[in-house]
């Protein structure tokens, strides 16, 4: 028997994972590293700003033609807001980032990518508070006109899915799904915060 060997306690496996954790993150990133995660970098930015300027354009056409179509004051208005809202959100969105120079280092391109995509999720969570004066006023508003649809499509008025439109639940629901997307921008700016700060502490610059 090893006497040299450690006992195997709580302690000493803690510690055995936290000194593979810290030799881990000492791993300097090579120049080809960097540069291969700059160019996903680039494709990913591409990408998802590709799709958010096309599901941002398909919600403007929506509002808008819901704002044309509509009589009623309060949901025009509403509608009305959340198409200036959605053009607001395109016009933020609508540059790409600047692209790596040819006398800047994968390194300093990374952490210029990530300080961006911290502040544009930060930027887009703050504008999801805009989207609560109209969707309330669309819930207020707009029972009658959704009461009547379920009616003209034979929705017997005692039915569990009449009993949901007709009281608050549409609008606790909407709540909810807002409160998620603000957690899920929060959550996606701290991982770009945590890219950025690896990228600083494993270039190696």
């Amino acid at each position: 028997m090893d006497n040299n060997k450690r006992p195997t306690t709580p302690e000493t496996v803690w510690k055995s994972i936290d000194e593979k954790e810290e030799a881990r993150m000492g791993i300097t990133f090579t120049p080809d590293q960097l540069c291969a995660m700059a160019r996903s970098r680039e494709r990913e930015s591409a990408w998802s700003r590709g799709f958010l300027l096309a599901l941002l354009s398909g919600l403007a056409l929506v509002f808008a033609y819901n704002f044309l179509s509509v009589s009623q004051f309060w949901i025009k208005l509403s509608q009305g807001w959340l198409f200036v809202w959605t053009c607001l959100l395109f016009w933020r969105c609508r540059w790409p980032s600047r692209r790596r120079g040819t006398d800047e280092t994968c390194a300093n391109f990374l952490r210029r990518q990530f300080e961006d995509k911290h502040k544009g999720l930060l930027e887009v969570r703050r504008f999801t508070f805009l989207l609560i004066p109209p969707i309330l006023v669309t819930w207020w508003a707009g029972k009658a006109l959704r009461l009547g649809r379920l009616k003209a499509l034979g929705i017997d008025p005692s039915s569990r899915l009449y009993e949901f439109v007709n009281g608050p639940w549409l609008f606790i629901v909407i709540g909810l799904l807002l409160a998620l997307i603000w957690v899920a921008f929060t959550l996606a700016a701290k991982k770009a915060t945590r890219e950025l700060e690896e990228v600083i502490r494993r270039s190696g610059e």
